[in-house]
């Protein structure tokens, strides 16, 4: 049958030993432990699955500095001997730990593998992962209502665009109507010489103008009737 060893260091082995009763299972792990502790091996919790199942798990309770298991075991196990203070999540052990898996109702040992206790030992964890989770969303929260000071409101710029269109807009009309263009002497139609002069001299100068057309237009008339006498 399989069974879990889980090294002083953490890390954990599958191990095949032969089937075995609760009485003789433990010189059986004892013979597969590379680190052992100052007491002989025992089983030190269990913790129930359902009505006929059970993890149990077999270790040293005592012993020396450097060989302490850096294995962190699920919380609220049943001890027989160890104080119930004593939480099996937290309480020191020593040496290589063992789990096994047993039938409570046909009175034998089953597989159990690495990968068999990783999903026990979350399904044991549970409660404890919805608190870790509850505090972990409590956090990201904050972060989050953090983040809120620095998001950037689409609508808020879309205004500002507007704004600036309008203001642009504004600009080029008062562009337009404050001509701002240098011309020079060449393109003007205004002439110093006539700078002083009344609209009556103009007047007079028209009026001067129109008789010496009328008096053209008798000299032709005249003109035009003595060349037809002559003629005749």
């Amino acid at each position: 049958m399989k069974i879990v060893r889980i090294n002083i260091d953490g890390t954990m082995n599958d191990l095949e030993i032969s089937s075995s009763k609760k009485k003789t299972i433990t010189s059986k792990l004892n013979k597969l432990a590379i680190s052992k502790g100052d007491t002989s091996l025992k089983e030190l919790y269990k913790w129930v699955l359902d009505s006929s199942l059970e993890i149990l798990c077999y270790g040293y309770y005592d012993g020396g500095h450097g060989f302490e298991n850096k294995h962190d075991l699920p919380p609220n196990g049943i001890s027989d001997f160890l104080d119930e203070e004593d939480d099996s999540a937290t309480k020191l052990l020593f040496g290589d730990i063992f789990i096994v898996l047993y039938n409570t109702k046909k009175k034998i040992f089953f597989d159990c593998s690495v990968s068999d206790y990783g999903r026990y030992y979350g399904e044991i964890f549970e409660g404890f992962d919805e608190c870790n989770t509850s505090e972990e969303e409590s956090i990201n929260d904050e972060i989050n209502t953090d983040d809120e000071d620095f998001i950037v409101d689409d609508n808020h710029i879309e205004d500002i665009d507007d704004e600036s269109a309008y203001s642009a807009d504004n600009d080029s009309i008062e562009q337009l109507d404050n001509d701002e263009n240098t011309y020079s002497e060449e393109d003007s139609d205004y002439d110093e010489a006539c700078e002083g002069e009344t609209d009556e001299e103009d007047e007079e100068d028209e009026e001067d103008e129109e008789d010496k057309e009328d008096e053209g237009n008798e000299e032709d008339e005249n003109g035009k009737s003595t060349k037809k006498k002559s003629s005749e």
